[in-house]
């Protein structure tokens, strides 16, 4: 008997034995794995990491690590569903850990998905909460989806970290302006060109802070800082661009050539021939006009690219200019870069609405109006922001969301606006939303302001 319980004994010790040594033998395995995966990312053989964090993830299914890497793969391929499914898989394997977190982030903000990206920054933001560049780009985020008032606190938190965060405190500003806080957007602003003297967006933004406040005499005072900070050409520029916005595009381009044969090399100035090419093209009378000016543009807003000009300023531009010339959809596409290239020109988002627009895709183009509106706030006029929910409503209808369309047609509405062609919309949106006695009274308004008019007709007969 007792024999019998020694030979089990060993029996025993000798299959866990056989069975440690498998699980060393599969930990092995796992890291070579993982080391190949590694050494075939760095070099560029996606398709080699793929398999060997695959076969790691079969040795170890619950392996955050495994799946987050195999993610960063898939999205080096382009593979953007995959990437996120193992992206989220790496987040629910281990909910603590930020590397997965800031890749779905990272990933949604490179397809320009601001309010997708600001999600993620946030929840890796409670991970790593004393990070301040990464409450920075929360904010950054939250403020590109249309949210600025959210975007206060985690700035507010950065700053409270890093107290020289220049481009934190330039934000910060400009949300401020945005939600209506001038005395709040001032100071961060000043707190911004104190961090960093060379800061130019920030002293831009501040000079026209202090013109709106009627501080002239501070006005003044950063329009010289930015003299001399920007290489002896600004005075010419500021000069040209208001002739061009009196309508005196010759004498305008006068003043910046006769600039750039004293300052050469200037970028500055390069990009505002072009700029004033582009007014011209913005108020031509016709479009063979119209395509010329922007053809003129063109070639120095090429040229002002390729130099040191602000980056999303000269992309904004140059495919406005394309716009014009009929090259819509790689118009699209570089404004899609300039929206996402900081600090942004704020008008790339109206222009990109445009450009979706006229390419048909209608919901794209609602959505970067709408975050254009967000964008400039309050300090757009009433008649502006009137004028744009009216527009924000057709292109939802446009786009088959009545829902949304009504808010805005109704907004227009109230605002005073009343047109027969407006009334048509708000009554198509009412119909389609269910509103049946709504949809004929606004129908029935529209008819009597045009009674002749094509569309309202076939309206009406769809509305019965």
């Amino acid at each position: 008997m007792r024999l019998g319980l020694a030979v089990a004994g060993l029996v025993a010790l000798a299959v866990m034995a056989a069975l440690a040594v498998q699980q060393l033998n599969r930990g092995e395995q796992f890291r070579t794995l993982m080391a190949a995966g590694d050494a075939a990312l760095t070099g560029g053989n996606t398709y080699i990491a793929i398999e060997a964090y695959s076969g790691a993830i079969a040795l170890r299914p619950d392996s955050m690590e495994s799946h987050w890497r195999r993610g960063q793969a898939y999205q080096a391929q382009q593979h953007r569903d995959e990437a996120v499914r193992d992206y989220l898989e790496a987040t629910r394997l281990q909910p603590g850990a930020a590397d997965p977190l800031l890749a779905l982030a990272n990933l949604y903000d490179g397809l320009d998905d601001a309010a997708q990206a600001a999600e993620w920054f946030d929840r890796a933001a409670e991970v790593d909460r004393q990070n301040p560049a990464l409450l920075y780009r929360l904010a950054l985020a939250r403020y590109r989806a249309g949210q600025a008032a959210s975007a206060i606190e985690p700035l507010r938190n950065a700053l409270a970290l890093d107290a020289g965060f220049d481009e934190a405190y330039y934000l910060l500003g400009v949300v401020l302006r945005d939600t209506g806080d001038l005395a709040g957007a001032t100071a961060a602003l000043e707190r911004a060109i104190q961090a960093n003297p060379n800061l130019i967006v920030a002293r831009e933004e501040l000079a026209d802070l202090y013109q709106t406040q009627g501080r002239l005499g501070d006005e003044m005072a950063q329009l010289s800082a930015l003299a001399t900070a920007d290489a002896g050409g600004a005075r010419e520029v500021a000069i040209a661009l208001a002739e061009a916005r009196q309508g005196r595009y010759d004498s305008a381009l006068a003043t910046l050539a006769s600039a750039q044969s004293r300052f050469p090399g200037d970028f500055k100035l390069t990009l505002s021939t072009g700029r004033v090419h582009l007014m011209r093209a913005e108020n031509a009378a016709d479009e063979p006009r119209r395509r010329a000016a922007a053809q003129q543009a063109l070639g120095p807003l090429e040229e002002a690219l390729g130099g040191s000009a602000r980056r999303s300023e000269g992309l904004t531009f140059y495919a406005r200019a394309l716009f014009f010339t009929g090259e819509v959809a790689e118009a699209e596409r570089l404004l899609q870069e300039a929206t996402a290239t900081t600090p942004f020109e704020r008008t790339a988002f109206a222009y990109l609405a445009d450009a979706a627009e006229q390419l048909g895709h209608y919901m794209d183009a609602r959505n970067w109006l709408a975050r254009f509106d967000a964008i400039k706030g309050d300090t757009a006029s009433a008649a502006t922001r009137s004028a744009r929910a009216r527009r924000l409503g057709e292109l939802s209808l446009a786009a088959g969301d009545p829902a949304r369309a009504l808010r805005y047609l109704e907004r227009a509405v109230q605002d005073g606006l009343g047109d027969a062609t407006l009334l048509g919309w708000l009554a198509d949106a009412r119909w389609k939303t269910g509103d049946k006695p709504g949809a004929r009274e606004a129908l029935a308004t529209a008819l009597a302001r045009a009674p002749d008019d094509p569309a309202l007709r076939r309206l009406a007969q769809a509305i019965k």
